[in-house]
């Protein structure tokens, strides 16, 4: 690049960000920009546009945030750090070997600690990450998940846990 042109006006805070961050924030949050210099100096902004494809260097995700009435502390080209209440939802986490396919669909293996017999349970899927999958319904906390061997299962079949007296 030789020259950017900057135009007087509204200003921009640009992040880039893993998809896990990225999805997690609420399209209407606030977003507090602060400099890295100085994180007393702080503005309010809005996420204005995030981009659709990640860079395929580093596969994170550009988001520009729209700052409101940025001090005059806050020049074009500062270090700035931003922060924004992410969203927890229901969502519980199981390693990706856990997951396996029931009637089509997206299935885990829970055990009855009782009766100590597996069944599939139907789950949505709301990620996938690296090494693990968040599901977003079909599980409740507490459920025992198989995590590994679900191939070799079939519903009713008699387990016992690892670790558990025979």
């Amino acid at each position: 690049m030789i020259v950017q042109v900057a135009r007087q006006g509204g200003r921009d805070a640009v992040f880039d960000v893993p998809a896990q961050v990225k999805d997690r924030v609420p399209g209407t949050a606030q977003i507090t920009v602060a400099l890295t210099t100085d994180p007393k100096v702080t503005a309010q902004g809005r996420v204005r546009e995030v981009s659709p494809r990640a860079d395929p260097v580093t596969g994170t995700f550009r988001v520009r945030v729209g700052l409101v009435a940025p001090p005059a502390a806050l020049r074009l080209g500062s270090s700035v750090i931003g922060r924004a209440q992410l969203e927890r939802g229901p969502n519980i986490e199981v390693p990706s070997s856990a997951l396996a396919r029931s009637e089509g669909r997206s299935a885990v293996w829970i055990v009855d600690p009782k009766a100590q017999t597996v069944s599939p349970r139907i789950v949505e899927v709301a990620r996938y990450e690296q090494g693990r999958v968040v599901v977003a319904t079909g599980l409740q906390p507490g459920d025992i998940v198989v995590t590994a061997g679900v191939q070799a299962l079939r519903a009713g079949q008699k387990v016992r846990l690892l670790g558990a007296a025979k």
